[in-house]
């Protein structure tokens, strides 16, 4: 029986909204930058995203994994 992986693009995505979601409700000064959204971009989007990249690296999904994991070390 082979071991099947599960579709990353929902982390990856879901982990690059919330990021810029948070970005923009800063930028339009609702709160000041704090360790929530310093954190949630470092650990939430940076290192979601590398996980994701390498997940869809596994699923031989090329695009994804280079979109996420580029996006991830960004």
């Amino acid at each position: 029986m082979k071991k099947q992986l599960a579709n990353s693009a929902p982390l990856g995505l879901l982990g690059f909204g919330m990021t810029t979601i948070l970005l923009n409700i800063h930028n339009m000064g609702f709160f000041p930058v704090s360790a929530v959204i310093i954190s949630m971009g470092i650990f939430y989007e940076g290192i979601a995203q590398i996980i994701a990249g390498i997940i869809a690296f596994k699923r031989s999904n090329i695009f994804a994994a280079t979109a996420f994991t580029s996006y991830g070390f960004f």
